[in-house]
């Protein structure tokens, strides 16, 4: 028998958190890869969010069910809900060349959720919505390298430039600390900015949107912000998002620091 795994959610943002530590237990414990792992947090965090904030308007109650399957080269991840019918995936692309200054902050989520997984559907069935995405592990199930469950934000400053420290997950649910965090060293004079991703396990469209508004006041502000130390998967999204040409990404801190 496959591994698997399932688990019924109200029609509530704070539910999100819950799903994302039951996968990241799941993935844990059935050795699932860690680029496998991070792109899945990032899929479900898109469509869960946008089915929760958009899918049950107007009523009360409602449920999502998140189902997923485990074979030796595949992850295969069922999403179901009874709210209004809606194709997520009709969604029109994105406008990925506008500068900093004229990128609309959101609008990301299902452009990534496409591009991650290697198959993705949607069907109408039994009056609920159901989503199926697939990604396939190349080499087979590996051993798994961990991934963080929340966010931990760290600052110093240096030179007069303020470095910020993201450890754990940037998503829907730790985006607002990060928020808070970002918006406090506005408040207290910051124009130079530099963040290390190098302890982030993945951010998600939710994050983008914090980086991208955060990069917009700095450069009205005359300052800047500077980014460095991104996994393959982070990687990933910054170049599915476009943001990996219209922020500045380097490789190590020193190298983020020079000149700024």
């Amino acid at each position: 028998m496959r591994p698997g795994l399932r688990l019924t959610i109200g029609a509530d943002l704070g539910e999100v958190a819950r799903v994302q530590a039951a996968l990241a237990e799941f993935a844990d414990a059935h050795a699932v890869p860690a680029a496998a792992r991070r792109s899945l947090g990032v899929v479900v965090d898109e469509l869960l969010t946008n089915t929760i904030s958009y899918g049950f308007a107007g009523r009360d109650g409602g449920e999502v069910t998140v189902a997923v399957e485990l074979s030796a080269d595949r992850l295969t991840v069922t999403l179901s809900d009874d709210g209004t019918p809606f194709d997520p995936l009709s969604a029109a692309a994105p406008d990925l060349a506008a500068p900093v200054e004229e990128r609309r902050i959101g609008g990301l989520g299902i452009h990534l959720v496409r591009r991650m997984m290697d198959d993705v559907g949607y069907r109408r069935s039994a009056g609920r919505n159901v989503v199926t995405l697939a990604k396939r592990l190349t080499g087979g199930i590996a051993a798994s390298q961990g991934g963080g469950r929340s966010m931990n934000v760290t600052t110093r400053t240096q030179n007069g430039v303020t470095l910020v420290g993201f450890a754990g997950n940037l998503d829907s649910n730790t985006s607002p600390e990060a928020q808070r965090a970002l918006d406090a060293i506005l408040a207290g004079g910051g124009k130079k900015m530099v963040v290390d991703f190098t302890a982030l396990d993945y951010v998600s469209s939710a994050g983008l949107r914090v980086l991208l508004g955060t990069a917009k006041r700095l450069n009205g502000a005359g300052g800047g912000l500077r980014l460095f130390g991104l996994n393959e998967t982070v990687k990933e999204v910054f170049d599915i998002s476009g943001f990996s040409t219209i922020l500045d990404v380097f490789a190590t801190e020193a190298e983020a620091l020079k000149g700024f």
